[in-house]
């Protein structure tokens, strides 16, 4: 192997490692849902969204298979899971602040404008949202946590679960770790 060519292999793996570090990524990010079904509270949950923060632009995706959801209802288990195909919910906003990972901080609570798309169908929808910063050791890093409501007729899902309320209460939170800078 000739100069040039170890030179390329070195080039493309520091590209690859200060690229790596821009995006925090989690494939196990918690989120619940309640509702109502026939006037009975429904609650779901989820261990498996997944949340990509570009630490650069502040852009947050999110991505969760609503047949990962467990809920209280075994009727609405079952529904969710004998759908054919993946009943993806992805949602994108960018939070506000520019040093929530690079410095201690209080809380940072802000109103976070998202897009939610589902079947194809997007809309917006406004989220009370909360950066806190968490100590840990010589690291830090932030719990990012938010909560709303979206309109059922927003998404479809009254085609799907029949007798469902209006709008479904959204919480998640999810820990991000500080950006290392090299």
């Amino acid at each position: 192997m000739n100069i040039k060519h170890c030179f390329l292999i070195i080039l493309l793996v520091s590209y690859y490692k200060v690229n790596a570090q821009k995006v925090y990524t989690t494939e196990e990010g918690h989120i619940m849902m309640m509702t109502l079904v026939d006037d009975k509270p429904i609650k779901a949950e989820s261990h498996k969204l997944a949340l990509y923060l570009d630490y650069d632009s502040k852009v947050v995706n999110g991505v969760l298979d609503l047949k990962s959801l467990s809920t209280n209802s075994s009727k609405i288990n079952a529904i969710l899971q004998e759908q054919e195909d993946p009943l993806m919910l992805r949602f994108t906003g960018t939070i506000p602040s520019q040093d929530f990972l690079s410095k201690r901080h209080d809380p940072i609570k802000f109103n976070w404008l998202i897009v939610i798309t589902y079947q194809g169908k997007s809309f917006k929808s406004q989220f009370k949202a909360t950066i806190t910063h968490i100590e840990q050791g010589l690291s830090m890093s932030c719990l990012i946590s938010a909560s709303g409501q979206l309109l059922v007729s927003n998404t479809g899902l009254d085609s799907l679960i029949e007798g469902i309320d209006d709008t479904i209460e959204v919480q998640f939170a999810q820990l991000v770790l500080k950006l290392d800078k090299q």
